[in-house]
């Protein structure tokens, strides 16, 4: 192409120590990469420029209305700025001179093909497309350069691959407001977002901090992908931690979308707020899905955090953990009660869609397990082994979303464990699995068995939403979610039984987990599963019935459900024994269970 090689001629005149200054940064990613500006609509310049600098990206501005309009705008023009007034052809040699540099490319094929692998740029085109910005937007191609425009665009190669680059060459007709992030999306570039200044103290070190006053905030948390959005949009709606004086209602929701976002990313998003949010200082998140906990200290709410700051914190830190998937994040808190009602309503439709995709699937039809240790930042020894039918503690995790975890990220809490030398088929227990938990217990954690709770049951974090207890007299277990606040069977209250369980250590006899595990045909296998459970509060039985019920039917037990005691029926463990005898529970019949 004729003007691809005019910029190749002219990249021997390119200044040296400019190329090498910034030439490092578009190489090793601090600078996210390059945008070719052309046009001449000034009035959207301005706007298209701050949002490229905004994002760190390298912007040559190639023709003359758009410097002026940006220096009618106050933008501040120059390589320290990053925005850089350099006509197309010289623009594009600076790029082949990086590529030449750093690329060690000796001809001129392999300078493009370096370019187009690891310099990421693409051309903005504000205004309409005459043949010289054709022209130029065609040399920029051979770069890697795709085409974004305001205006409807013709085709600038018919040999363009879009499968084989992995984006498109053209899109036109986009409002300028829309440029900028439809550029970085189909480029696939990676935005580095700095978390905002913030009046709490933020790291890692916060993440086991226990707050025990302060604003309580309970509700729902949701990650859905979604279309049009506003990178960094963020709002809050209904009383903020100023105004609330206790308990309000809460709910989170935040939008992505991305080149590479899928919904099968949504609920690994998800479960990575509760560790984002404890980060803060004088902040404590516990919980999952529609039953998370939000603690404020009020020395925080004092310093001035607001939840606008708590958005804003969330979506610098999913562009820093997933920049790779993503390329915007819009966050609404919600503490108006209606809308939280709204939300709630929303989300079972979305978390009931997410746990339907498990459906039939067994642990004996796959050859690996994964790990999850997100809650080693509130337990240090917590390590949950995630199979299709042996959910996370938390109910947020199950495998395809730890499987998913692992392709967005290889290195992270999520780990692969292949199936390897069975000990006890009964119990759930592989030598593959010990190891790994022992690894990634440091020792603490010997064995773990995936059906049982009474030999070497696996550890329970802060995030379950259910315990199950033994009653050894009644040769049951009773089963207790965290909304019951009333007397149990056991003599321990919720807090007490909490307080057993939530360490991070294996409790024989006790487990945390989630409701869905009660669905599952592995929920305590080893023990004789939903057969055992001889106890319930009426609300829990209630609402697992129609799972309960289809386990029960398919191994011809009518009628299990109505035979589980609940408060009004049992209040001790010798009542609920009366209560199985009178109507014949199946556990009597089971092998005592100690």
């Amino acid at each position: 192409m004729e003007v691809v090689d005019r910029v190749f001629a002219a990249a021997d005149a390119v200044d040296e120590g400019e190329v090498r200054r910034q030439g490092i940064g578009l190489v090793d990613g601090t600078v996210p990469g390059y945008a070719l500006l052309l046009g001449d609509d000034g009035a959207a310049a301005a706007d298209v420029a701050r949002a490229l600098a905004g994002r760190q990206i390298l912007t040559f501005v190639a023709e003359e209305p758009l410097v002026e309009a940006l220096r009618a705008s106050g933008v501040a023009l120059g390589w320290e700025s990053r925005v850089v007034p350099l006509e197309g052809i010289d623009a594009l040699a600076f790029i082949a001179r990086v590529a030449q540099v750093f690329g060690s490319a000796s001809d001129q094929e392999a300078a493009l093909a370096y370019a187009r692998r690891r310099l990421r740029g693409f051309t903005l085109l504000l205004g309409q497309p005459t043949p010289d910005r054709l022209a130029t937007a065609r040399a920029a191609l051979a770069f890697g350069c795709p085409l974004v425009g305001t205006a409807d665009l013709p085709p600038l190669d018919e040999g363009w691959n879009e499968e084989e680059m992995g984006y498109r060459a053209v899109v036109g007709g986009l409002p300028p407001g829309d440029l900028v992030p439809t550029a970085i999306e189909e480029r696939g570039l990676r935005i580095h977002v700095p978390v905002p200044a913030l009046p709490v103290e933020h790291g890692p070190d916060f993440c086991g901090e226990v707050v025990r006053e302060g604003p309580t905030l309970r509700g729902v948390e949701l990650v859905l992908m979604g279309e049009g959005l506003e990178d960094g949009r963020v709002a809050v709606v209904g009383p903020d931690l100023d105004g609330i004086a206790d308990e309000q209602p809460f709910g989170l929701l935040i939008e992505v979308s991305g080149r590479a976002m899928q919904p099968d990313f949504e609920g690994v998003l998800e479960r990575q707020i509760e560790t984002m949010v404890n980060e803060l200082r004088g902040v404590m998140h516990r919980g999952q899905r529609a039953a998370v906990t939000l603690r404020v200290a009020p020395r925080a709410v004092e310093q001035g955090l607001r939840l606008s700051h708590l958005g804003r914190f969330l979506h610098a830190r999913f562009h820093q953990e997933f920049g790779n998937i993503l390329s915007r994040v819009q966050v609404t808190v919600f503490t108006d009660p209606a809308r939280v009602a709204e939300l709630a309503a929303r989300a079972a439709e979305v978390y009931a869609r997410r746990d339907a995709r498990l459906q039939g699937l067994t642990d004996e039809a796959v050859d690996t397990f994964y790990t999850c240790t997100l809650c080693q930042s509130i337990a240090a020894t917590h390590i949950c082994v995630i199979s299709p039918e042996h959910p996370g503690v938390c109910g947020a995790q199950d495998w395809l979303d730890t499987r998913a975890a692992v392709s967005i990220r290889p290195v992270g809490p999520n780990r692969p464990v292949p199936k390897e030398g069975p000990i006890d088929p009964r119990l759930g227990r592989w030598e593959s699995v010990d190891r790994i938990v022992q690894q990634e217990t440091g020792g603490a954690i010997q064995a773990y068995s995936l059906y049982s709770m009474m030999q070497d049951p696996g550890p329970s974090c802060g995030d379950f939403e259910c315990i199950t207890a033994m009653l050894p007299m009644a040769n049951g277990v009773m089963v207790v979610d965290r909304e019951y606040r009333g007397p149990t069977p056991s003599g321990m209250d919720w807090d007490s039984l909490y307080e057993l369980v939530g360490g991070g250590l294996p409790v024989p006899g006790f487990i945390g987990h989630s409701k869905r595990l009660l669905r599952s045909a592995k929920y305590i296998a080893a023990e004789g599963g939903w057969r055992r459970i001889v106890w319930m509060p009426r609300a829990l039985r209630e609402e697992m019935r129609p799972a309960l019920e289809a386990l029960a039917a398919e191994a011809g037990v009518l009628g299990f459900v109505d035979k589980i005691a609940t408060e009004d029926d049992a209040l001790s463990e010798e009542e609920v024994l009366a209560h199985m005898e009178r109507v014949k529970h199946p556990a009597l019949g089971l092998e005592p269970l100690m």
